[in-house]
């Protein structure tokens, strides 16, 4: 049933006898995990730092530990190793409590025999690696739900939601806080005459030269097709627009290869009494293509 798939079990179990008891279930069941012994958490958990491990057999009350925190503190030292928790008859609440706080299983010592034991070591790493799986997939979908796909920075429904808290903290403590948005100059002719690749290519490398040269605590986000966003917390029009020429210099200079330059038309506002998002990104959006009516590659403010 699989059992070659766990090579190494960690038993965490201070009762010789008990120790020995599983012992002898798991031989008599031909299991060919080495099982290593130890009989502190301690001693369990600097084991598992230093070694890989398939699954853990853990009793609940050890000399140096005991109660739920003893599968916690496991758990929190080895998060991607598999635990099935030993509990006596008196005890088997701890059990269904360290399932609800991520055991794999539980035990019941007076209960199991080695059939029980074998089938259990093994579902409980099939199912940590499924729940790892789950985990992996769900950050994934969380990141896609806020990361544009192409430049890696913040996407617009992302972007909508900082937008909205700095709004608020901005009415809250009358503090400054500006926004720039820019476009790319001709755009589409990088992609008609170069191809969509050396597009795809500009904007990564548009994206990466803005980043490298706004603080952290400023946010920039692909508003949509070439346009990018960049919201600027405690910095008023005066900076925005000091910023907003630091990146058109950037962009204007950069050899985005082969001899390839592009430019970008910039435009800045800062938040005014009665702005919500859309005045606030409107306002900025008007100034940008005021920028691009005056001659494109230049910064308007309003």
């Amino acid at each position: 049933m699989g059992e070659n798939r766990i090579h190494t079990a960690l038993l965490i179990e201070d009762d010789p006898g008990d120790a020995l008891l599983i012992r002898e279930m798991l031989e008599q069941q031909e299991c060919k995990a080495q099982l290593i012994t130890v009989e502190r958490l301690s001693e369990g958990i600097h084991f598992l730092q230093q070694n890989p491990c398939d699954v853990v057999l853990l009793d609940m009350n050890l000399p140096d530990s005991s109660g739920l925190s003893t599968m916690t503190r496991l758990l929190d030292a080895a998060p991607s190793t598999p635990i099935i928790v030993l509990t006596g008859l008196s005890d088997e609440s701890f059990g269904t409590d360290a399932v609800k706080s991520g055991a794999q299983d539980y035990l019941v010592k007076g209960e199991i025999d080695g059939r029980v034991l074998k089938r259990a070591m093994f579902y409980a790493v099939e199912r940590k690696k499924l729940e790892i799986t789950l985990k992996q997939t769900r950050d994934l979908f969380e990141r896609q739900a806020r990361i544009d796909y192409l430049t890696g920075i913040y996407n617009r429904m992302m972007f909508s939601e900082l937008l909205e808290a700095e709004l608020q903290r901005a009415r809250r403590y009358g503090s400054d806080l500006s926004l720039i948005m820019f476009d790319l100059d001709h755009f589409k002719e990088v992609n008609d005459t170069c191809g969509h690749n050396i597009g795809d290519h500009v904007l990564k490398a548009v994206a990466q030269l803005v980043c490298d040269s706004i603080r952290a605590h400023d946010i920039i986000t692909r508003w949509g097709g070439e346009e990018f966003m960049v919201l600027i917390p405690k910095s008023d029009q005066s900076q925005a627009a000091i910023l907003a020429e630091k990146l058109r210099r950037l962009i204007e200079t950069h050899d985005f290869g082969n001899g390839l330059h592009v430019t970008a038309s910039f435009g800045t506002t800062q938040f005014k009494s009665g702005d919500n998002a859309d005045s606030f990104t409107a306002r900025s959006d008007k100034a940008m293509y005021l920028a691009k009516k005056n001659g494109r590659n230049r910064i308007e403010s309003l």
